[in-house]
């Protein structure tokens, strides 16, 4: 049984990707951008995961969101909303919130009329995508 829950997740539970060229490289200006929304806001998004997948076994693997926990690390931020399918929920059960619906999904998001939720041919969720931050950062900052 595949299912999508949102839940509240201590930091070191997650499993994301660290990208130099965002935290000291090319990418600096959006890494100074969204670190200064988070410091005001905090996350207004919740990441995207995976639990359970066949590509990141047993860990909770950030699949959209990897550049706001890089930045949740250096504000200390914890815990961490997610949203996460879970590939095998009827062997390794997660505690959460199930969505009845998409608009539940986009409903956690600070620009829910943004957000895309992409499903697979079986009519799984298998990805939550919100707009590329530096096109929508004005209403964020």
């Amino acid at each position: 049984m595949i299912q999508t829950i949102y839940l509240e997740v201590p930091f070191d539970r997650l499993s994301y990707l660290e990208r130099p060229e965002f935290s000291n490289g090319t990418e600096q200006g959006f890494h100074d951008t969204l670190k200064a929304s988070m410091e005001k806001h905090g996350m207004r998004d919740p990441v995207y995961c995976w639990y359970n997948s066949k590509a990141y076994g047993s860990k909770i693997k950030i699949i959209v969101g990897n550049n706001r926990m890089v930045v949740a690390k250096e504000l200390g931020l914890d815990p961490i909303r997610t949203i996460i399918t879970n590939w095998k929920a009827d062997e390794f059960p997660l505690e959460g919130k199930e969505f009845k619906d998409d608009e539940e999904i986009k409903s956690l998001f600070h620009l829910p009329d943004q957000i895309h939720v992409r499903r697979d041919k079986n009519g799984d969720i298998d990805q939550v995508t919100p707009p590329h931050f530096p096109t929508v950062k004005e209403h964020y900052v």
